[in-house]
């Protein structure tokens, strides 16, 4: 019991083993008690001694009985009631008195009488030797003494070993020095999965002892184990400082983390970090309640990245998380004016905490809001999540209007239509004309009230000139106009077609800017004419099985001949039908009839898609003069100018037959072009459909030249209005002298 003491004494002072530990040194001690107990007493006082085995013990312990007891011991029996003793004797010995049986029995006798006369001189306390028990006593006798001094000179220290050691507190031995850790009330704390956690401590000033350093001794979930010293901050002096501190930080905790801190001779153990999860979104869905004059019923958004959210807009946020939650702060980056943070919590969290809902409000400007998360482990997420919501303005209508018939100079009875479309994202609410006349205020004349939330119609007004009373020589600017059905500010908003600056002149100077207009148009048309017939001379060119190209072997220039040099088109090489450069030599451009023909069909195939494009390009350009003509033709009738024959003339000699050259007869020909080119390496097919595509430029030409005819009858109809012109002129002319004449004689007469 004394060893077991002081072993458990000095293991438990220096390792301070936890309860379990205790309990097996406990109870290693019980059962090496009970063994001894059980081998040394018990089971020694069970074994039988016969007389046999006292008799060989006393022999070994005298020698001077010199084997007599023993050997009486084995030959006797047991005595009887009057001290006789029985002879063993064998069963087949002879009898009488010389026999065996008579031998032995007197042997025997002598043997029992010898061993009786050398014990009466046995001591029976020499039997024992006391040295091993006096030695075992002493030692107990020690062990106790030693036992009862320590327990006598350190109460305490005996107190403290007997309640932990027999009672299994879990009170720890008096420390010269005290160490407590910060934030480990329970034992232990958690960090999110690779965060760091600082570890602090404080050792007290008032121990004898405040430790130099204080080592972190660790051993993670995986096994791995190390030690660490900690940061001393700073140097604590009393009576100022109450601790001396120290920190440590683990940094990218992955796996859970069991520790103790160890200074001086104090030692804080079992503490422990477990690392869990770090609280983040996972999804987030935005309620969009929009303003009403958007038509939107309430949808649900959710969240992908940046969001883009109608101006106006009542948001409700609704999230959900990957862990419970205690609470959800709400920042506003960038919004001094928001300085206090919201808090989420309570019946604003879900009911199973795994998620939260928060009212944003109306959207009014752009925000970004900072969400930080709290869960149920006191771990708080690493970084808020951002959630950007710009605010999209309601953009005014846009407008695509032109003016319909209608140049850069009207007469003061001019009407001005328009037409086009206009769009808005939620709803037009009004069009308008927006015009003023020289410097005057502007002017409004509606032009359509839409209802319901049309986000396009089609704009179809006219503006009368008349009733603004505009003289010649004034300027009138013009504006169709609308609005939306936004009523989020005190004004809707108002989108504008361009502005057109309109010169008020006098039938007859407009109709010489017409008459200018349609003289220039048709110099365009001219040189459309020619390039057409370009293009049909082009196509007459491309060769089909041309001339002989060879030369002779003297070496004389070739004949030109249909396709070749002579017949090349305007920027060709003089090579790319002959096959040889100018001033070659037959010798010298020899070319195999491979390569002629190659090259032969490589002048086809250039000259047919020049075709293509040409015909392409001349049917637009018919198109936009066709276009140019009948506008003539519309200002004519807007302005209310009468020329009655010129507008005829403009629309049924000029106008739509250029639109069905346009229209049909250009298309025509490039259908042919596109089947000629199919066909161009085709000697028996290719002819045919060239002929074809040439018919049909020619049927062209043949019309294009009679709309020219039709436009060449405005320089008639000029010429007549020039010699009218000349003819009021020298009227004029001769009134302002006859007047002269009759102011002359009035002052004669006077003077007279």
């Amino acid at each position: 019991m004394g060893a077991a003491f002081w072993l458990s004494l000095v293991f438990d002072w220096f390792f301070e083993p936890p309860v379990v530990v205790r309990v097996m040194g406990l109870l290693t001690a019980a059962a090496v008690l009970a063994g001894v107990v059980f081998f040394k007493l018990v089971r020694p006082l069970r074994v039988p001694l016969t007389d046999a085995n006292m008799a060989m013990f006393l022999e070994r312990r005298f020698p001077e009985l010199d084997d007599t007891l023993l050997t009486a011991v084995s030959l006797g029996g047991v005595g009887g009631q009057d001290g006789s003793t029985s002879v063993l004797v064998p069963e087949r010995a002879p009898s009488g008195p010389t026999s065996v049986v008579g031998l032995y029995g007197e042997m025997f006798g002598r043997t029992v009488r010898e061993a009786s006369g050398r014990i009466r001189g046995v001591r029976p306390g020499a039997v024992f030797n006391p040295v091993p028990l006096r030695r075992v006593g002493a030692a107990a006798v020690a062990l106790m003494l030693s036992l009862a001094a320590f327990g006598l000179a350190t109460p305490g220290s005996f107190g403290t070993w007997a309640r932990r050691a027999i009672l299994l507190s879990d009170e720890l031995w008096p420390r010269r020095a005290r160490l407590e850790v910060e934030g480990f009330e329970q034992g232990f704390r958690k960090v999110a999965r690779g965060g760091d956690l600082e570890v602090s401590a404080r050792a007290y000033l008032d121990m004898p002892l405040v430790p130099k350093t204080v080592e972190v001794r660790y051993r993670t979930e995986s096994g791995t184990s190390g030690r660490a010293t900690m940061n001393r901050e700073g140097i604590a002096e009393p009576p100022r400082d109450s601790f001396q501190r120290y920190a440590y930080t683990f940094q990218g905790v992955l796996s859970s983390i069991d520790f103790e801190l160890v200074g001086g001779d104090a030692r804080v153990k079992g503490l422990r970090i477990e690392v869990v999860d770090t609280p983040k979104i996972d999804r987030i869905s935005l309620i969009c309640e929009y303003p009403a004059y958007m038509g939107r019923t309430t949808r649900t958004v959710p969240v992908i990245g940046p969001m883009r959210i109608p101006r106006g807009t009542r948001l409700r946020i609704e999230a959900e998380t990957n862990k419970p939650l205690t609470r959800v702060r709400v920042d506003r980056a960038g919004d001094e004016s928001f300085a206090e943070p919201i808090l989420i919590e309570g019946d604003s969290l879900a009911s199973d905490r795994l998620g939260f809902v928060h009212e944003a409000g109306v959207l009014q400007r752009d925000e970004t809001l900072l969400f930080t998360l709290h869960d149920v482990d006191d771990i708080e997420s690493s970084e808020p999540t951002r959630l950007a919501l710009t605010a999209l303005p309601d953009q005014p209508p846009e407008m695509s209007v032109s003016l319909h018939g209608i140049g850069t100079a009207i007469t003061p009875q001019a009407q001005i239509p328009v037409g086009g479309t206009v769009r808005d994202d939620y709803g037009i609410a009004q069009i308008w004309f927006d015009f003023s006349v020289d410097e005057s205020a502007p002017a409004r004349k509606d032009i359509a009230a839409p209802g319901g939330n049309a986000t396009e119609l089609p704009v179809e007004g006219v503006l009368e000139v008349e009733p603004l009373r505009v003289s010649p020589g004034g300027k009138l600017q013009v504006a169709v106009q609308a609005s939306d059905r936004c009523d989020l500010e005190t004004q809707s908003r108002v989108g504008s077609s361009q502005r057109w600056l309109l010169e008020v002149v006098t039938p007859e100077q407009l109709r010489t800017r017409l008459q200018a207009r349609e003289l220039t148009l048709r110099h365009r048309f001219e040189r459309i004419i020619q390039e057409v017939s370009e293009t049909r001379d082009s196509l007459a060119r491309i060769p089909f099985g041309g001339g002989d190209s060879s030369s002779d072997e003297t070496g004389a220039a070739p004949v030109a001949t249909e396709g070749g040099a002579a017949d090349k088109e305007p920027g060709e090489n003089a090579a790319d039908w002959t096959g040889r450069e100018p001033g070659e030599t037959g010798r010298t451009a020899a070319r195999t009839p491979d390569e002629d023909k190659q090259r032969e069909l490589a002048v086809r195939s250039l000259r047919c898609e020049r075709a293509i494009q040409n015909s392409r390009k001349n049917g637009v350009e018919t198109q936009g003069t066709a276009e140019a003509f009948n506008d003539i033709r519309l200002q004519l009738i807007n302005n209310a100018i009468d020329a009655e024959e010129w507008k005829a003339r403009l629309k049924s000699g000029i106008s739509d037959p250029l639109s069905e050259i346009a229209g049909t007869m250009f298309p025509e020909l490039e259908n042919r072009l596109l089947s000629l080119r199919e066909s161009l390496a085709d000697v028996q097919l290719g002819p045919e459909r060239l002929d074809a595509a040439k018919r049909q430029v020619d049927a062209i030409l043949v019309e294009m030249n009679r709309v020219l005819g039709r436009m060449m009858e405005l320089e008639d109809f000029n010429q007549a209005i020039v010699l009218l012109e000349e003819i009021i002129k020298m009227q004029k002319k001769l009134e302002e002298q006859a007047q002269q004449r009759h102011r002359a004689a009035l002052r004669d007469l006077l003077e007279e």
